[in-house]
């Protein structure tokens, strides 16, 4: 992995749980949008986590799991993965090196409900989020978007500010999950707590160990419907503008 091509994206993902002291060594590099030779597994699944869908873009080698943007539109970039265990109180982390550029989200998130945005707002569900913006990046700092869901898409949500590029270099992207309350670390920091005492159904999603964990990389281009609230949709921009090499399949 030391070899890359400077052009290309680097996401890892260290997966930890340290209160719940979960083993959990395996380490996995997303890269964006190139392809590894001589791959010894075909998508990036195992006991612990399994490929939701789009798994022809995710390989792993050992140790290291390769994902692929083939072209600018949302149906051609990236893919998801999630935990095949339930998590509920305790800290939970993930390290990344996000994608850049505008159209394209990094996230790592934990949900009760399978990991999907229910546009319809008619079930409740529980949801914290990372979702790191390319296009929210910055040389000196970037703005990172968090977000707590409640209710039936009830959505509780702030940009933190972090001191770095969050595309140059790994950093460690956690949640603390107490009875009462909510925060978002970053590389130790605290950036953001949410006192959920008064939330609706936060309680029974952590106290139960009914969350499930989440990583994906996926983009928006202009043509593509949209995705998530006004606030969110700006600050993403579109795979259109996005000045990172494509490979051409």
């Amino acid at each position: 992995s030391s070899k890359q091509n400077s052009t290309g994206i680097s996401v890892l993902w260290q997966r930890r749980a340290y209160r719940r002291k979960l083993a959990m060594a395996r380490v996995l590099r997303w890269v964006w949008p190139f392809l590894l030779a001589g791959a010894a597994q075909a998508d990036c699944a195992d006991s612990r986590w399994t490929d939701a869908y789009s798994e022809e873009r995710c390989t792993i080698d050992g140790s290291i799991a390769w994902v692929q943007c083939l072209e600018p539109i949302a149906e051609e970039c990236g893919m998801r993965m999630e935990a095949t265990y339930k998590i509920g109180e305790g800290t939970h982390s993930m390290a990344i090196k996000a994608a850049p550029g505008p159209g394209v989200v990094t996230a790592y998130y934990l949900s009760d409900n399978g990991g999907l945005y229910d546009k319809t707002c008619t079930k409740p569900w529980v949801e914290l989020d990372f979702e790191i913006m390319g296009n929210q990046a910055g040389r000196g700092s970037s703005k990172i978007w968090t977000n707590l869901f409640v209710g039936a898409c009830q959505e509780h949500w702030q940009f933190i500010i972090v001191p770095f590029d969050v595309t140059t270099d790994f950093h460690t992207y956690a949640f603390e999950v107490t009875a009462a309350s909510v925060a978002f670390l970053v590389d130790g920091v605290v950036y953001r707590t949410v006192d959920t005492s008064g939330f609706p159904g936060i309680g029974a999603a952590t106290g139960g160990r009914k969350l499930q964990q989440f990583a994906s990389v996926w983009g928006r281009a202009a043509s593509d419907e949209p995705e998530g609230i006004p606030e969110f949709r700006a600050a993403l921009g579109f795979l259109d503008g996005n000045r990172n090499a494509f490979p051409l399949i």
